[in-house]
């Protein structure tokens, strides 16, 4: 009753068309069961869609845990001045208003500054929200005289392409795409520069002010792979944006660009979308998506697989199950380039890296195929942390993808420096990446194949990898435990014991090392110090390990 008390006093007035937000860290108790230790965020605002997703996306972006949501939706009567006059409850009611109240209680906050930053990003984030819902509209009617215009007067392109063009455009307004903003741009009279058509903007596009690629409000210089791209005789670009967007989801947002041509047939610009794909473009067959599913049918037919056969089947699950936006971005000969590549692990299971650089230099895509049973969290930063380092610039996301069968996929995304060069070669990478995942036991096995015959290798390693302690593992490399296996398999019952005295290179002439094997029968140290000192020894360290091999495959 006390929260609820206090959440009128924040319902009672509100200026038409704008939020109002109450952040606070109560110092006393309201009422019985008041959470003394929360903070409370209250957000009233005209309902529209995306308002709790984009606040709670705010909220998760800076770490601020949540406790308690409750969202409900009522039926107001405000006079001129925004004061409250009538409360109608819940259910919709002729002449009402229906407005959003979210509470929310979160982590603790008692510095004021934090939660006034927070506040006035949460605003900044609703602000987004509410010009994109106004704008929904327009933006569906702008795409729909596109499609309209494409279709009265085709461009000088294959009448295939442009089919495919209008249906994607069709299936976009069809529910599957969240239109967050549109604009127009042209060429310049030279041609070199891409300029945006700035009153053309709708949703988050009105704004001059908005940077949603890192070059967006400004005259984009035609760098060559961006002409090659322009040049060739497609209809639509659909890439990845720089800037995540703040509406409905934290994901950086879907680009879809439409070439413009003038009436001599030349290029002459470009009309841009931004928003998010949807669910359905993420969860249905490729084969049921226009632009992707002509994509997936031209790689399959260049494999040449019958469809019915095992590496036809095979070859649909592998595009099926590719990172969907990576599928909508990457060019043909590269998908079906990677594709092979990807098939040809279920017979032979490796690590493989998959890099693809975005046309616009921006970032670089990356799929990493690792074995399951070496990756953790722990793996899969330090790839990340190569792979930033050796692109030149930083990890933005990963998705991890558990399918069957032994390998982890990885999918990076490496946000690129000004002026970062070129990718390494891949073979270096996946050597790097191998590295990295390599384990001890992986290189005892090395080192036991270099010294032994492949049988004798096998069963050695079969009866010694997982024998030494992690112990033993952090202060003896791979050689050291092959030589002491060499000693091991020479004990017995009438040999129970191998002694070696050694000094390793940088020791002391006054230290020296010993090592003791005993079968079957740990020695106390009791047993030793004393026999050591009666030699005119002084024992400084003593490290014992239990070596749990198992019995000989003969036994």
């Amino acid at each position: 009753a006390a929260l609820a008390a206090n959440a009128w006093t924040l319902l009672a007035v509100r200026d038409p068309g704008a939020p109002r937000i109450r952040f606070e860290s109560p110092t006393i108790m309201l009422g019985p069961g008041h959470p003394r230790s929360s903070s409370i965020l209250e957000i009233v605002n005209d309902d529209m869609p995306f308002l709790l997703d984009s606040v709670l996306g705010e909220l998760a972006e800076r770490s601020i845990g949540i406790r308690f949501v409750v969202h409900p939706i009522f039926s107001i009567e405000r006079d001129g001045a925004g004061r409250l006059v009538a409360f109608k409850g819940l259910a919709p009611a002729p002449g009402a208003l229906r407005e959003s109240f979210i509470h929310i209680q979160t982590d603790r906050l008692e510095e004021d500054g934090r939660r006034a930053e927070i506040a006035a990003a949460l605003e900044g984030a609703l602000a987004d929200v509410r010009v994109c819902v106004q704008d929904w509209r327009p933006m569906m009617g702008r795409v729909a005289e596109v499609i309209a215009d494409l279709k009265a007067s085709p461009p000088p392109l294959p009448a295939e392409e442009i089919a495919e063009a209008v249906a994607f455009l069709e299936w976009l307004i069809g529910d599957n795409f969240i239109f967050l903003g549109i604009r127009d741009y042209r060429f310049t009279a030279g041609g070199e520069l891409l300029e945006p058509v700035f009153e053309s903007g709708l949703g988050l596009l009105r704004s001059r002010d908005v940077k949603v690629v890192r070059i967006w409000n400004q005259p984009m210089v035609v760098v060559p792979q961006a002409r090659d791209l322009l040049a060739a005789p497609t209809l639509m670009i659909v890439t990845k944006s720089s800037v995540r967007s703040r509406v409905h989801r934290r994901a950086h947002m879907d680009y879809v660009g439409v070439k413009r041509f003038g009436p001599d047939g030349r290029l002459a610009g470009e009309f841009r979308i931004v928003g998010l794909f949807t669910s359905t473009a993420y969860f249905r067959s490729t084969r049921s998506i226009p632009y992707l599913r002509r994509k997936v049918d031209a790689v399959l037919t260049r494999a040449g697989f019958a469809p019915a056969s095992h590496s036809g089947k095979a070859l649909v699950n592998v595009l099926e199950n590719y990172p969907r936006d990576e599928l909508f971005q990457i060019d043909e000969d590269t998908l079906l380039k990677f594709a092979f590549i990807i098939l040809k692990l279920n017979e032979r299971p490796r690590v493989r890296v998959l890099p693809r650089r975005d046309l616009f230099n921006r970032f670089v895509s990356i799929l990493v195929y690792v074995p399951r049973d070496r990756y953790d969290g722990n793996v899969r930063r330090r790839i990340g942390d190569y792979l930033a380092q050796a692109c030149k610039g930083r990890v933005t996301a990963f998705y991890p993808f558990f399918p069957e069968g032994p390998l982890v996929r990885v999918h990076f995304i490496i946000a690129l420096w000004e002026d970062a060069p070129p990718p390494p070669d891949r073979d270096l990478v996946e050597r790097e990446v191998e590295a990295i995942v390599r384990t001890w036991m992986d290189a005892l096995g090395d080192e036991l194949a270099r010294l032994y015959d492949p049988v004798a290798a096998r069963a050695l390693l079969e009866r010694y990898g997982e024998a030494f302690s992690q112990g033993y593992r952090e202060v003896y490399a791979p050689l050291d435990a092959v030589a002491d296996i060499r000693r091991m398999e020479a004990l017995s019952p009438g040999r129970p014991l191998a002694v070696d005295l050694h000094r390793r290179g940088g020791d002391a002439e006054s230290c020296v090392g010993l090592k003791i094997w005993s079968y079957a029968r740990p020695i106390a140290l009791s047993e030793r110090v004393p026999v050591l000192e009666h030699m005119g020894f002084k024992v400084v360290d003593e490290r014992t390990y239990q070596i749990a091999r198992k019995p000989p495959a003969s036994a």
